[in-house]
């Protein structure tokens, strides 16, 4: 089963659990007044996308409305969630990169931070059937080894989901198999049923689920008949990947210079070390001091 950890418990307790079941649950998250204004601030493109709820992009088979561009329409998923110190802190951990490299006979020791991948709210509707089961890092083409035990440096995404609501088996809960994240890329055993070790992610309101990239997983069958499973999602990778989401595009630079240094930087206004990401060769965060004509 995954375990459910409080804050309290500190960062090593979390790592440990990611590190054996490639997911953890934090158990006091955030408080419901900010799920309150995160839903007020994200609703109206939720409404706004039923019409193409029909789409089937991905791991999307129908009956999900979405939130796009999540981090800068929802100003409460930005600072709260996303930039959760806890999250980042997991996050660093295990795709943060630290890399020693050579200028002749001279050591250096150069810093790759995650940046933010994709940031959507999803909100499953009555008749939504469940997604196959799958890995989320599939977009960057990663490939794993088998193992029995996990080492620093295997994972490259990894996830973040703040529900809005409680989930559960029949508002179609994220199914998920712990200890998948060490498996290969050879064909899954997932039973003759699919179902062979796979569990629901229930989640209470104010409680989130940490997530690597590896780990199989799909959302959940729903089979009610009225409501929905609203959840926000949002995925980090690390700093020498490809974003998912391209976020020069998706969010305007006028926007970004309201934003926190920390959510400018996971956006990939700040240079990955040592030259990975510059404008006139320098760190592109000095666009944004930049003022309009």
């Amino acid at each position: 089963m995954v375990q459910r950890i409080a804050r309290e418990a500190g960062l090593q307790a979390f790592i440990d659990a990611v590190e054996k079941d490639g997911c953890v649950i934090i158990q006091d998250f955030t408080d419901l007044e900010s799920l309150e204004q995160a839903g007020k601030e994200v609703q109206p493109y939720l409404d706004a996308s039923l019409a193409d709820s029909a789409s089937t992009v991905g791991a999307l088979n129908g009956g999900t409305a979405t939130c796009t561009r999540l981090v800068g329409r929802s100003k409460t998923v930005r600072e709260k969630f996303f930039s959760d110190s806890l999250y980042q802190s997991i996050a660093e951990h295990f795709i943060g990169l630290e890399t020693k490299i050579w200028y002749g006979s001279e050591p250096t020791i150069q810093k790759s931070n995650p940046l933010l991948s994709i940031s959507i709210t999803m909100s499953s509707q009555p008749g939504c059937k469940a997604q196959k089961l799958h890995r989320d890092d599939k977009n960057h083409h990663h490939r794993h080894q088998q193992a029995s035990q996990y080492s620093k440096g295997r994972d490259m995404l990894i996830g973040l989901f703040v529900p809005a609501c409680d989930t559960f088996k029949a508002n179609g809960a994220t199914r998920i198999i712990p200890g998948s994240h060490l498996w290969g890329d050879d064909k899954p055993d997932f039973g003759d049923d699919g179902n062979k070790g796979v569990m629901d992610a229930e989640l209470k309101k104010g409680e989130a689920f940490v997530m690597l990239g590896s780990l199989y997983h799909g959302a959940g069958n729903y089979t009610l008949q009225s409501g929905c499973r609203t959840v926000h999602i949002m995925f980090m990778c690390s700093g020498v990947h490809r974003q998912e989401e391209i976020p020069y595009l998706s969010y305007p630079i006028e926007d970004v210079k309201t934003y926190s240094q920390l959510v400018r930087d996971r956006l990939g206004w700040k240079q990955s070390e040592p030259n990975l990401g510059w404008v006139d060769l320098k760190s592109p965060e000095f666009l944004l001091e930049e003022t309009s004509a």
